[in-house]
């Protein structure tokens, strides 16, 4: 069995889960209440920042320039290229 059927098969059911959470199939049907897209909007924001800066220190961390490149192209993106796709929320929100 390969990795990515191996890691299918472990986590099929978790994969499920997500995909059937009400806040997944109600954003998906486009009949998510508008508060809650709102603060999920919010918090990504916040989980973008976040997440950019743990890029960061795995960049400074890194052992090898490909490693760091890498990262601190994640990192990059995390911030600029993501939070561009948020923007028009951020404005409204």
């Amino acid at each position: 069995m390969s990795f990515s059927e191996d890691a299918w098969a472990r986590n099929g059911a978790i994969y499920q889960a997500i995909v059937d959470h009400p806040f997944n199939t109600e954003l998906a049907a486009g009949t998510l209440d508008m508060d809650r897209f709102r603060h999920y909007m919010l918090q990504d924001g916040v989980y973008l920042i976040a997440y950019s800066r743990a890029l960061s220190v795995a960049a400074a961390r890194a052992n090898d320039t490909a490693h760091m490149v890498a990262f601190a192209e994640s990192a990059r993106n995390a911030v600029v290229i993501e939070r561009a796709l948020h923007e028009n929320y951020f404005d409204k929100f």
